[in-house]
């Protein structure tokens, strides 16, 4: 990390590079803001950060209130967000998206899959998750000559499309799969497939360089070309050819291919290639060339998209619900001004940052405090005064978003005499909202409507006697905030953690299919003690799933359970 200072008559620029994770850095950059000179205008560019610590964003604070001209430069979308949330005046720097990695000017008109050993198991299904369209579709296997060649019969039991093993001078049509025959090299010109006897290249005929050579001429940037898994180097000359031209180059990652990753380790080494993907992701971009002048997503390419996710990114998104996630992702697609699903693909598995951001949009992450007073007013007469028995309250409130939840509850406990015994764990599966919880900051927007959660809530209290108010956002007090744990943890495909005598989990799982909001509740049933509590958002509409869960209501109409006979009170 490097703090950079020029100063002219007029002007003081701060440069930060880096994240700012020692405490020697926020130290000195903490000093330059609270030096700063009320005559001078200051300009503070963060070139890395996505998220700025607590005492750094209060030194911006203090620097607005004592009238320094500042202004405040993010190159980062999270950092943009999460400053312009607290009400900070920020100028963000559009970081362009790289339109050579990301972008299909023109509609894909034709794909070509192409390996030796091992790739038949990757040809099939890309195959397989093909939807019928107009393209054609190109095949070279390395086979020998002598060998009987049942790709094509193979090929047919599994799509729509027309399969066909080419003679020569074979007219291209759309629609249509072209498996190149054993013992002939493949090539295309002028919308005709053309089958030569030249001798083998790179030991091998059929060769992959001849045919993406030839598509390189007949297709251009009209063309996406897979190599997958294989031996030797033919085909590596023939990406360069490709990506010269402008056509769309995708690289099996070698660790799918087990002992046969030579040919694409070595397409690597070379550098000619735009991607290197596993296959869901490459099943997944494939299918999205079909309708890439068509903003609507089909049920099948989103299943297709949630699947490379997982693979690539490690979040399953597979128990959500589909028209909700569409929906989503729609949006975000115009946010990002990427309408074309095949560009959107491409950006998104290509660029971390670009997912962070999709991440930050998914999320919900509304929230304020003391939400759904009527709650926590049943915690404070009555569920909490009973947990007082436990010698220690470990509580946990899954899906915290930005975090007003956890601190809702830390500050009811706080008020029953209750928080110095108690363990408060706060989970998200968003790290950005982690991060932004963990500092306990929030908007002045929200604060009336928090006051007045609060005081229906049964808050006897001065409100402000746990948040202090700024003159530009909320802090959640040092001994509220220190007592909450937050922790990135996804309910989806992560377990159970501890053992829980309250767990609270609210508009959340009414994004989830009925099949995950069942499994969830498991997990929930496995984690809470058997005297302890479960509380539900009353939109959540899950009365007959916590039952089947083996939950039971301990209010009517209050959405909080409890196991087996322990509920019904009231």
């Amino acid at each position: 990390m490097e703090i950079t200072l020029q100063s002219s008559e007029n002007l003081c620029r701060i440069g930060v590079l880096g994240h700012l994770e020692s405490a020697a850095e926020r130290d000195q950059l903490q000093h330059i803001l609270d030096s700063a000179d009320q005559t001078v205008q200051h300009q503070i560019d963060f070139y890395d950060a996505d998220t700025l610590p607590p005492e750094i964003i209060a030194a911006i604070a203090r620097c607005l209130t004592r009238l320094v001209q500042i202004k405040i430069i993010t190159y980062h979308y999270l950092l943009t967000h999460s400053l312009m949330r607290l009400d900070l005046p920020v100028h963000p720097i559009a970081v362009r998206i790289n339109k050579a990695q990301a972008q299909t000017k023109l509609q894909i008109q034709a794909l070509a899959l192409a390996g030796s050993a091992n790739s038949l198991d990757k040809i099939l299904p890309i195959i397989e998750q093909l939807p019928l369209g107009k393209m054609a579709v190109f095949v070279v296997q390395h086979v020998l000559e002598n060998q009987i060649n049942l790709l094509d019969t193979l090929l047919r039991t599994r799509t729509e499309y027309k399969v066909v093993m080419p003679q020569n001078l074979m007219p291209i049509e759309p629609g249509t799969i072209y498996v190149a025959p054993p013992g002939h090299h493949m090539k295309v010109a002028h919308g005709l497939v053309y089958l030569t006897r030249d001798k083998a290249v790179q030991y091998a005929r059929p060769s992959i360089d001849v045919l993406f050579e030839s598509l390189a001429s007949e297709y251009g940037s009209q063309l996406m070309a897979i190599l997958l898994c294989g031996f030797g180097r033919d085909g590596v000359d023939g990406c360069a050819k490709l990506t010269n031209a402008g056509a769309c180059v995708i690289i099996e990652n070698g660790a799918e291919c087990e002992n046969a990753r030579a040919l694409p380790d070595a397409a690597i080494e070379a550098g000619k290639f735009n991607h290197v993907l596993k296959l869901p992701v490459i099943c997944s971009l494939v299918a999205a060339t079909v309708y890439t002048n068509d903003t609507a997503i089909t049920e099948h390419q989103l299943e297709l998209f949630i699947d490379a996710l997982l693979s690539h990114y490690g979040y399953d998104f597979r128990g959500y619900q589909q028209a909700s996630f569409k929906r989503r992702i729609m949006h975000i697609m115009m946010k990002f001004e990427l309408p074309n699903l095949l560009d959107f693909e491409r950006a998104i598995f290509s660029d971390s940052t670009l997912f962070n951001r999709m991440m930050a949009e998914i999320s919900v992450g509304v929230s304020t405090f003391f939400r759904h007073p009527e709650q926590f007013l049943l915690l404070r007469e009555k569920i909490f005064p009973y947990l007082e028995s436990f010698p220690v309250i470990k509580l946990w409130s899954a899906g915290c978003a930005t975090g007003e939840e956890p601190y809702s509850l830390a500050i009811l406990l706080e008020e029953l005499g209750l928080l110095k015994r108690s363990r408060l764990f706060a989970t998200d599966f968003n790290a950005y909202l982690i991060d932004i919880a963990k500092a306990g900051l929030f908007p002045q927007k929200s604060l009336e409507t928090s006051q007045q959660n609060y005081e229906k809530s049964g808050g006897k209290n001065n409100f402000f006697s746990f948040i202090e108010q700024g003159s530009h956002y909320l802090t959640v007090k040092d001994s509220i905030r220190s007592t909450t744990l937050f922790h990135r943890h996804s309910l989806v495909d992560e377990g159970i953690f501890n053992e829980f005598q309250f767990i609270i989990c609210r508009n959340v799982m009414i994004y989830f299919k009925p099949e995950l909001q069942s499994k969830i509740l498991e997990r929930f049933a496995r984690s809470l003690h058997r005297d302890g509590f479960l509380v539900l958002g009353p939109q959540d509409g899950m009365h007959h799933l916590a039952r089947s869960a083996g939950f039971v209501p301990y209010i009517t109409g209050s959405h909080v359970y409890r196991l087996g006979n322990g509920g019904l009170h009231g």
